[in-house]
């Protein structure tokens, strides 16, 4: 009979190949079925789908893929972080990105193709403005929809100039091969305008959240949080180095009026914010129900969440796609501001690291019981998978000796042997209300406002089951402070590479080797002792900083078409 190792070694494989195999069913059962008992969609003309309410809902509903999601990265960025690292295979363009070797040819494979995507979706966008203004639709369904359609497009924009900079802001459809196709960048500043004054159109036609059917699409209150958002990035250091008070004092008004929406409120609960069951914290999310999984292959669903929990604990995980870093757990305070205690390091700590990773010792929840997962190595004989933990490197455990709990669902079944589990309906968060408690409080910072500042920051320390003492500092060691908070509130949210980024302290942050911990036990004595070693696992100590790295390259594809865009400084 094969053991539980054994079938982890196997499993992915047969996944991967089960999934081929379907998708070559599917493309013939629908060449053979369902399109040809279809109307071609060359015979629904713009008259149809621009002035029948049906149609153009759903040509606006495609155009919501603009807000990517990353399945089996789903972390995305923060592998390229002080947070985590992304070890898979596929995944090695965040190890390249790290190392300073993301080029012109290779770099979409870190942005996950967000030149292409987006600019696609644009198109669909610009095209939509092109011929909605003749409609004949029911001018409530155009109002709302076209204010989708500019939140989709500034979100877009957002993405854009968030990994390359400047880019050609592109408002009107442009057929390839015309004459118009090459276009040089536009300024970043002028695009941030743009995106600004879209979202402002956008927010009066935008419905209110009721925390209904409609979770998912863009409300208020998500249109003024990606408002917020984008004016706190241009305000940042990244893009204004002389620190001009008039971004910040836009940042900061626009994160108030987020934080004054009455429909979000602080979750009592950090770790009800990935419940299938959407918290009212949560500003914007993609969800999932039953008629919308993550991902299903011959009636089975296979879950984005299952893949970070630890192995021979939850059935075939894979570790290779996403590794917490140690340095990602020293972020974290302890509860009274004393040091922590190297040889028992999770003991009075920040009550979020528990609800973010697993750690040794951690006693979670694994069939419905409560169970202490094992990540030692036995100090005689380290390379004896028998005496080692169940989730340590030496039973194919991740190489750092932590997994994420965060956004996973440990009540559900673990991965049987074809990879199948109970459907996990967790929902991934875009943006919740704790940021813009946060990014009001980075602004108050930099205009000088301490005392704003410091009660934003504790009004995120004071949910309910954290209840972290209160900040206190001023001036720089606020600023810091902050910035410890922001990475501990927000972590595998995808936004700690972000902030590295405009904050310009790639330098410093970038540049330390990835650590892990090793703990060896000794059975010798009784009962066992471990220790915990942080020196001797190093998981990657060839990552450099390059100013360069502040900005993606663009794709040299790109530039061929449109030699007018130039090339980001560096590559």
């Amino acid at each position: 009979m094969m053991n539980n190792r054994t079938i982890k070694k196997s499993n992915l494989g047969l996944i991967w190949l089960l999934w081929l195999l379907t998708m070559i069913l599917f493309i013939f059962s629908s060449c053979s079925e369902d399109i040809l008992d279809q109307q071609p969609l060359s015979d629904i003309s713009d008259e149809n789908v621009f002035n029948d309410d049906v149609l153009l809902e759903a040509y606006v509903n495609d155009v919501y893929n603009i807000l990517r999601f990353y399945q089996f990265g789903a972390f995305f960025t923060d592998g390229s972080t002080d947070d985590a690292v992304n070890l898979d295979p596929d995944g090695n363009n965040f190890t390249r990105y790290n190392r300073g070797e993301t080029t012109p040819d290779n770099g979409e494979g870190f942005t996950r193709d967000a030149w292409s995507e987006n600019y696609a979706q644009i198109r669909k966008a610009n095209l939509y403005f092109s011929r909605i203004e003749n409609s004949t639709a029911s001018p409530e369904v155009v109002d709302r929809l076209s204010a989708e359609m500019r939140f989709l497009r500034a979100w877009g924009y957002f993405d854009l100039i968030s990994f390359y900079g400047d880019v050609p802001l592109i408002t009107e459809v442009i057929e390839l091969g015309s004459e118009s196709f090459d276009r040089s960048r536009t300024p970043y500043n002028e695009i941030v305008d743009f995106i600004v004054s879209e979202l402002d159109l956008a927010i009066p036609n935008l419905p209110i959240e009721g925390f209904d059917s409609n979770t998912g699409r863009a409300t208020r209150g998500a249109a003024m949080g990606l408002k917020a958002r984008v004016l706190l990035y241009a305000a940042s250091e990244l893009h204004n180095p002389s620190g001009d008070v008039p971004k910040w004092q836009a940042a900061a008004n626009a994160a108030k009026e987020v934080i004054d929406l009455p429909e979000y409120t602080i979750d009592p609960d950090y770790s009800n914010l990935y419940n299938a069951q959407r918290s009212r914290e949560v500003i914007m999310a993609r969800g999932y129900t039953q008629e919308n999984p993550q991902f299903v292959l011959f009636g089975w669903f296979f879950n984005v969440d299952r893949y970070f929990l630890p192995p021979n604990y939850f059935g075939d995980v894979d570790t290779r796609f996403f590794t917490p870093l140690q340095s990602l757990v020293d972020a974290y305070e302890t509860l009274d501001g004393s040091p922590v205690d190297p040889q028992n390091p999770y003991a009075n700590r920040d009550p979020r690291l528990d609800m973010t990773l697993i750690h040794h010792n951690s006693v979670i929840q694994v069939n419905g019981m409560n169970t202490n997962i094992e990540y030692h190595i036995d100090s005689d004989d380290p390379s004896n998978s028998e005496l080692a933990g169940l989730a340590s490197v030496a039973n194919g455990g991740t190489v750092s000796h932590y997994n994420v709990l965060k956004q996973t669902d440990i009540s559900k079944a673990p991965l049987n042997l074809f990879g199948a589990t109970a459907q996990v309906l967790t929902p991934w968060i875009y943006m919740r209300k704790a940021e813009f408690y946060l990014n009001y409080a980075e602004a108050q910072i930099e205009l000088g406002n301490f005392g704003e500042a410091r009660n934003a920051i504790n009004t995120v320390r004071a949910r309910g089951n954290v209840n972290m003492p209160p900040v206190t500092e001023s001036g720089d060691a606020l600023r810091q402070r902050y910035r410890n908070e922001r990475r501990v509130e927000l972590a595998f949210e995808n936004h700690r590479w972000y902030d590295i980024i405009r904050w310009q302290i790639g330098n410093q942050v970038l540049t330390q080797p990835a650590m892990g911990v090793t703990i060896t036990r000794d059975t010798s004595t009784n009962p066992v002792r471990d220790t915990y070693s942080y020196d001797d696992r190093i998981i990657d100590d060839l990552r450099i900083w390059d100013p360069k790295m502040n900005f993606l390259p663009i794709p040299r594809s790109e530039i061929e078409a449109s030699p007018s865009l130039g090339q980001n400084p560096g590559y």
